[in-house]
């Protein structure tokens, strides 16, 4: 197919953001609704990081968006137990020694939920709709994006189950276990393309061969928060400062969504839609 101005590329990229993907799944929810089918039939290429890989591979094989959302809701609190952080300096240096050693949360629930929404063998050859899925291969040391048969050529990713490069995905640091697929280990496609816009723009020019004028995407957030730290907390930040409350992980992230919306916008102006929806304060502390 030859995509041009009138007949465009479009993408769906979907951000990670842990159990926050809910509203991405709602967001997507809604649209099928409203266009009565599902979402992945109106795209050439959906692009996912960590939660938002799920939902995407949930997007390639046309699970609906309603259950995808019920299954969020229903194993959300399996995957992500409720955790009230100590407010004590001891209860804080307790709470890092005692995951110093081990993820806070187990990988199993995560498989579980994942199994339901696309299936326990099925395979990513399987799949609808192209789609790609960044994780990091921490055995090899590059990152690596899961992509359907994009091209002809291409013998790797097809073979691996679904499931397990959802996990990759979703592999967060010092919260779940590496992953492992085709013999290497692997960590969350969040610590390089959280979101994951640039990498769907790299897709269509390079493998589809679109040129850029024709290209379009559609970027669905995990209600994004900007991340900020007071000047009066001073400059001499250990480890344990920087582990506090996810400090590090949540500066990585919105310094990463801010860059890539910004060189998006840049790049496509108006055929550039991101939704998404800062949350309260409250909200912001859940996962």
């Amino acid at each position: 197919m030859e995509w041009n101005k009138d007949a465009p590329f479009q993408a769906l990229t979907l951000t990670g953001g842990g159990f926050r993907g809910l509203f991405t799944a709602r967001a997507l929810q809604t649209i099928e609704e409203y266009v009565g089918g599902r979402i992945g039939r109106h795209f050439d290429l959906t692009c996912g990081t960590s939660i938002g890989g799920i939902v995407a591979l949930a997007v390639a094989f046309e699970v609906p968006m309603e259950s995808v959302v019920e299954v969020f809701e229903s194993h959300g609190l399996d995957i992500f137990p409720e955790h009230e952080p100590p407010s004590t300096k001891l209860g804080k240096l307790n709470d890092l020694w005692r995951h110093s050693r081990k993820p806070r949360y187990s990988a199993d629930p995560l498989r579980e939920a994942v199994t339901k929404l696309i299936g326990k063998d099925t395979l990513l050859r399987d799949a609808v709709h192209p789609v790609a899925i960044p994780a990091v291969n921490v055995t090899q040391g590059v990152p690596q994006v899961f992509k359907t048969r994009h091209k002809e050529e291409w013998s790797r990713d097809w073979r691996y189950k679904a499931v397990d490069i959802a996990l990759a995905t979703a592999a967060a640091p010092t919260f779940f276990e590496l992953a492992e697929v085709g013999g290497n280990l692997y960590a969350d496609g969040g610590l390089f393309a959280n979101a994951p816009d640039l990498i769907a723009i790299h897709e269509a020019e390079y493998y589809f061969r679109v040129p850029i004028d024709a290209v379009r995407v559609l970027s669905v957030g995990t209600t994004t928060k900007s991340y900020s730290v007071s000047f009066g907390m001073g400059r001499d930040f250990g480890i344990a400062d920087w582990m506090e409350g996810e400090r590090l992980f949540n500066v990585i992230i919105s310094s990463q969504q801010q860059f890539v919306d910004q060189l998006v916008s840049h790049r496509l102006d108006d055929r550039y839609v991101r939704i998404d929806h800062e949350p309260s304060q409250e909200r912001s502390k859940s996962r």
